[in-house]
């Protein structure tokens, strides 16, 4: 199946243009069939190009694959900065929770095996530096978030480097059960499982705070 329909694509010397159909074809293989199915000549089919033009912009699937997911990162960090810091911490976390769970449902469950065919292949160079980069400057742009969220809220957090860490795995948990359903097998609504969960994070991050 081709992973592109037929859309207006990027006209010939139009470098960025192409570049964007090349990862948005990597980008609908991995939703529809996962990483195995991401292939350099199924991307060039998808984009309308042939496989020299994507070797072109990227090294290879793994360097797309890079590619796609720092765009999504960078995503959740440019909702992060323009973030009210009135709404609350667990206002902040429902507000970035669709960028997250749009992220998990495209591309999260391909990342361990991007992850395990590039260093099994022994190649810890610019992909895994920029991947590895990209996401903690993610983290840091969550913490500082936070941290500003309880301070315009008269609250102090936790002091503790695995915070940012913790809250992120948590979110993505909720994202991941969102796509999956399962709140809804327990007759749970999944935005009363949002709105519990992310109270629940606050709780948990926020100094002296015996909530419960």
């Amino acid at each position: 199946m081709v992973a592109k329909t037929e859309t207006a694509r990027a006209a010939r010397g139009d470098a960025e243009g192409r570049r964007r159909d090349i990862l948005a074809s990597a980008e609908q293989l991995l939703e529809e069939s996962g990483y195995a199915a991401l292939t350099v000549r199924a991307i060039a089919a998808g984009a309308g190009v042939s496989a020299g033009t994507v070797y072109q912009y990227f090294n290879g699937k793994e360097d797309v694959f890079v590619a796609l997911m720092a765009r999504r990162l960078q995503e959740v960090q440019a909702v992060l900065a323009e973030l009210d810091r009135g709404i609350g911490i667990a206002g902040v976390l429902r507000e970035i929770l669709p960028h997250i769970t749009e992220l998990w449902r495209r591309l999260g469950r391909s990342a361990p095996q991007w992850e395990a065919k590039v260093l099994a292949g022994g190649r810890r160079g610019k992909g895994v530096v920029t991947s590895a980069t990209v996401y903690r400057r993610t983290l840091d742009a969550l913490e500082r978030a936070l941290r500003e969220t309880a301070e315009a809220c008269g609250q102090t957090l936790i002091d503790d480097p695995a915070l940012p860490h913790w809250v992120w795995d948590a979110l993505i948990g909720i994202a991941d059960d969102v796509l999956l359903g399962g709140s809804r097998q327990s007759r749970v609504r999944p935005k009363r499982l949002v709105e519990f969960a992310t109270e629940a994070i606050e709780r948990s991050i926020v100094a002296g705070s015996d909530q419960g």
